[in-house]
């Protein structure tokens, strides 16, 4: 999907912009992404297999109907396929409390 058709995120892109993902896992259909700082987003997905580089830092998050874009410094992105169009998404501090939901 085209960046220009996606919504940015305004919230979830301040709270997780600069952040480096340090790793990721998947159980059906939920995708677990940990950051650098320690903090956890999870994403319930249509159950789509993906797979994410550890590494890359978060620039900007946009979001359109299911999917949900992670744009990245170096100019990359990620579509990740999310089961609703809201609910999807969790994001929790380092003490795992909760920092975002939608």
């Amino acid at each position: 999907m085209e960046t220009k058709n996606l919504a940015r995120n305004q919230k979830l892109t301040s709270l997780i912009k600069g952040r480096t993902i340090t790793g990721t896992s998947t159980a059906d259909p939920v995708l677990t992404v940990q950051f650098n700082d320690g903090s956890v987003m999870t994403i319930q997905t249509d159950g789509s297999t993906l797979t994410i580089a550890d590494g890359g830092t978060v620039a900007a998050v946009r979001q359109a109907d299911t999917t949900l874009q992670l744009e990245f410094e170096d100019g990359s992105t990620l579509d990740i396929a999310t089961a609703e169009e809201t609910s999807c998404v969790m994001l929790r501090d380092s003490k795992r409390v909760m920092e975002y939901a939608d």
